[in-house]
């Protein structure tokens, strides 16, 4: 993780706020998920750490994004970015960001995987976006859409962590049965958030799982239909992942099942 640290600063060293933006830590989630697969495909070290620079990259650019979007003043427990240096800067530093995720991967050795890697990133990032306008616009009237949403916003760039040393190490048929168990996982992931947040979300009237469930019963119910619809997705995107070649899912698996354990020790309090 030291030289990740080293490469993702080194990118960004010319915007004081992109590392003030790192330099506020994070849990490095994303990268090491990427680094964990790299390892068991027998990627090469240059090419593990090319890929989580991308990943990790492109997740925090979206975090910039996201605070300015939402007008967050905090992040990780001190000023966000826009906060800190204004809504411009935010923004360009996001860009950069953005930029030097896909120049990250001009470093492949593998030149022939170059395109290939390129459209995934691409093609995520895209998705990203498109979840993110949808939240923005929160026409959510059921279950569905609220899973749609929360797929498109936080699962694509996480999918990212595994598509891209699938594709590296000649694993692209791989790619879609990664991608929807991360998927999975990422809604998993938002109802759990969601039933910490559901008061707070009720009185602030951001989109909530809990309180789109309560409309047809009660909240009490409600936290029992999200808790469970959890509990379903981690077991197959569990199951999905023990799928995949030399398991490159390994690390995944594990926050899988502590994410499961969190949602079943909540039940029990």
């Amino acid at each position: 993780m030291e030289l990740l640290e080293k490469e993702l600063f080194s990118s960004v060293s010319e915007n004081s706020a992109a590392c003030y933006h790192l330099q506020s830590g994070g849990s490095r989630t994303r990268a090491k998920l990427c680094l964990q697969a790299c390892e068991a495909l027998s990627l090469n070290e240059q090419t593990a750490l090319t890929l989580a620079s991308c990943v990790e990259l492109l997740h925090n650019a979206s975090l910039v994004h996201d605070d300015l979007q939402d007008n967050d003043a905090q992040r990780r427990g001190r000023a966000s970015v826009w906060s800190r240096f204004g809504k411009d800067i935010a923004l360009c530093a996001g860009d950069l960001m953005l930029s030097k995720a896909y120049g990250a991967l001009s470093d492949i050795e593998d030149v022939a995987k170059l395109p290939a890697l390129i459209r995934c990133v691409s093609n995520n990032v895209s998705k990203t976006i498109e979840g993110q306008c949808k939240d923005i616009h929160q026409q959510v009237k059921s279950l569905a859409d609220f899973e749609i949403i929360a797929a498109e916003k936080s699962g694509p760039l996480l999918q990212l962590s595994l598509a891209l040393p699938l594709i590296s190490a000649n694993y692209e048929s791989a790619v879609d049965t990664a991608s929807e168990a991360i998927r999975q996982f990422a809604i998993a992931y938002q109802i759990a958030d969601d039933m910490d947040d559901w008061q707070a979300d009720l009185a602030n009237g951001q989109l909530n799982v809990v309180n789109l469930l309560a409309r047809e019963s009660d909240h009490v119910q409600a936290i029992e239909l999200a808790r469970t619809r959890a509990q379903y997705l981690l077991k197959r995107c569990e199951l999905e992942l023990k799928e995949l070649p030399a398991n490159c899912g390994e690390s995944a698996i594990k926050a899988c099942q502590l994410l499961f354990k969190t949602v079943c020790r909540s039940q029990n309090e």
